[in-house]
């Protein structure tokens, strides 16, 4: 496979988990990384080893040695710098959610099409091994066909997060991160349950709150979707900034069985049609290497052997589309359909 060069956009806390991701690659150059923050891209290219530096970003995607652009960067941000990068012919990561809009969104999808460029969504839960594990299990047919699922984390962010860290000082600004906990965290769960059953939210019904005073009222730090995907299917995702703690649980339940996933690093099972048969089985898993890393190999495998992302554009767009219709349903109070009429027939 052919090195790549990449060029690194925003320094910060995700951004660091970005570069370790691509420095652990063969095949890829780490070849500028870019802040607006002078000091924080000089700290990251000595930590990492990148050639270069610069706090315009049109100068790192402009390089002539960069075929990646990796965007890690506030989500008000993502777009532009993305559509950016495919206007000028490079393969693009971008964190989640991949925009603040769908207008937006759907131009990237689009632009990296009609170029035929990789555009990878930073969705990297699915490659926690209670999830990839979960996903074995439904499609070796374990659990029949899928009935309800259910998705659930919550952890309080002033307590998981330093006081200096530079994602407060954006994290609860909607201009800036677009929404709350259900745009934040909420994204990742939307997305892991539309993969982990291969369907899509059809209607959606969401509860938003503010339970805890000490967090800023300008954005919701507590949400509860009620979701119908495809074929009937009922679901849950519940997320919180306000809770003290919970377990990242995934509980899927089919008409011949049922997985709870993430317990952590544990998952059982119980299944009519898989051995052992009419029992809950418990299955200890190894911890796993970082999720990022898996998914930025998969993303670099993606263009050398010129393959569909691990996640792609459109799945960026669909999780995008049901979470900014959640937001118009705790608006108005009703129920909401979901439809991706613009990308998928």
């Amino acid at each position: 496979m052919k090195r790549l060069g990449v060029a690194l956009i925003g320094c910060g806390t995700i951004g660091k988990v970005h570069a370790m991701g691509f420095k652990t690659s063969r095949y890829v150059d780490l070849i500028i990384a870019c802040d607006i923050i002078k000091e924080k891209v000089l700290k990251l290219v000595k930590e990492f080893g990148f050639k270069e530096y610069t706090t315009d970003y049109k100068e790192a995607i402009e390089k002539d040695n960069v075929q990646i652009v990796s965007i890690a960067t506030p989500p008000k941000y993502h777009a532009e710098i993305a559509l950016y990068a495919l206007e000028r012919g490079k393969h693009v990561f971008c964190e989640k959610p991949m925009a603040t809009n769908l207008n937006d969104a759907l131009q990237m999808v689009k632009l990296a099409k009609e170029n035929n460029l990789k555009l990878c969504i930073d969705y990297q839960n699915r490659f926690l091994p209670p999830y990839q594990e979960t996903k074995r299990l439904i499609e070796k047919g374990c659990i029949g066909k899928i009935l309800q699922i259910r998705a659930r984390i919550a952890y309080h962010i002033l307590e998981v997060l330093p006081p200096n860290s530079s994602m407060l000082k954006w994290l609860f600004e909607p201009q800036i991160a677009g929404g709350g906990v259900l745009f934040d965290v909420g994204s990742h769960w939307v997305d892991l349950m539309m993969w982990l059953c291969s369907k899509k939210v059809r209607k959606v019904f969401a509860l938003l709150g503010n339970l805890d005073d000490k967090i800023p009222r300008t954005v919701e730090d507590s949400a509860i979707l009620v979701c119908e995907l495809e074929e009937g299917i009922q679901a849950i995702v519940d997320v919180s900034w306000a809770i003290k703690r919970s377990l990242p649980l995934v509980e899927v339940y089919g008409d011949k069985g049922a997985i709870i996933a993430g317990l952590p690093h544990r998952l059982m099972y119980y299944s009519e049609s898989c051995e052992p048969i009419g029992k809950w089985t418990t299955i200890e898993l190894p911890t796993g290497e970082e999720p990022h890393l898996l998914l930025i190999r998969r993303f670099i495998e993606s263009i050398n052997k010129n393959k569909e992302p691990p996640v792609t554009g459109i799945d960026g767009y669909c999780s995008l589309k049901v979470l900014m219709v959640a937001y118009e349903s705790a608006k108005d109070g009703e129920v909401k359909n979901v439809e991706y009429q613009e990308i998928i027939p």
